[in-house]
């Protein structure tokens, strides 16, 4: 990696630009990135791409058994069982981008080791400006300088976040133990209950910021000039676009429980432990049923990691 130290114009002086100068620009790269992401995540329905489907698990109570003599016994009541309920509504897509190339102006430029500017390669400029802001972009943190990246949340609503469904991605249900009752024998087997849904977020880009512009040579005659600030702008989009979505080693991606680094609320499955035999008597007709009960474990735990491919 070759992080070079660019040239601006101050006044008259061509100097070269502070670490806060080059911190700048590669600010600015992650709010152009947060306004038009490249490795896009969505909400679907079901059969999302780049993700295997996560499970959601409850128990439900046993089939009712009926009798006209007597009550059928706990071991002759059929047993509560767990029902699973399959969330595959992550989906991942690549938008397909190019390099950057312009007709006027090559890369930025610096000061060799014997004080000759020279034009940066591509390589050089991805790695002071953009390999960088992949970096901060997949770090754990889920502020703006994480613009156009994405998080799990608990709630419909978050400061800073563009919500991308309003259904959720996972949902952590529970046997509803309270809604069983030996007078209303026979009970509905699945009477579930909603612990806790999770979203999918895209986190906002912040406000532009102030920052230098590089100096650049011209592709025709190789003249000196500071790079106009359009040229800057698709300079710094094309190529941070172009890394996160096309280029092995900074190619953004997501993952459940894989590596990286998690990005917001780890959604949990949770499922009751026990099981209640209950019984009720109308006239001659003897009812029992095992219904569930107990604490609430948790089962699994997804975790929504960001990492670099």
């Amino acid at each position: 990696m070759t992080a070079r130290t660019l040239l601006k114009l101050d006044g008259s002086d061509i100097k070269q630009m502070s670490t806060s100068e080059i911190t700048a620009l590669q600010t600015e790269a992650i709010r152009l990135y947060g306004a038009a992401p490249t490795a896009v995540m969505t909400q679907v329905s079901s059969s999302g791409a780049g993700f295997s489907a996560i499970s959601d698990t409850r128990l439900q109570a046993g089939a009712a058994s009926n009798d006209n003599t007597n009550f059928d016994t706990e071991g002759e009541t059929a047993n509560v069982s767990t029902v699973t309920v399959s969330f595959d509504k992550l989906n991942l897509a690549y938008t397909s981008v190019s390099a950057w190339s312009d007709g006027t102006y090559g890369y930025p430029v610096y000061l060799d080791g014997s004080n000759n500017i020279q034009e940066c390669s591509e390589q050089d400029m991805y790695d002071t400006l953009i390999l960088p802001a992949i970096d901060t972009l997949t770090s754990g943190s889920t502020g703006t300088a994480q613009a156009g990246t994405y998080r799990i949340h608990t709630a419909t609503s978050l400061s800073g976040h563009t919500l991308i469904s309003s259904t959720p991605v996972f949902i952590d249900t529970r046997a509803n133990a309270g809604a069983y009752t030996a007078g209303g024998l026979p009970e509905t087997q699945d009477q579930p209950t909603t612990i806790t849904n999770y979203y999918l977020f895209r986190i906002d880009a912040a406000s532009q910021g102030s920052f230098a512009s590089p100096l650049v040579l011209t592709n025709s005659g190789g003249t000196i000039h500071e790079m106009p600030a359009t040229n800057l702008t698709n300079m710094l989009q094309d190529s941070i676009q172009y890394n996160a979505s096309q280029v092995s080693g900074t190619k953004i991606s997501y993952n459940i429980n894989g590596s990286g680094n998690a990005r917001g609320s780890a959604m949990v499955d949770t499922r009751l432990d026990g099981s209640t035999y209950l019984t009720d008597q109308q006239s001659d007709n003897y009812r029992s049923q095992e219904v569930p009960s107990g604490s609430a474990q948790t089962i699994s735990t997804y975790t929504f990691k960001i990492t670099q491919v």
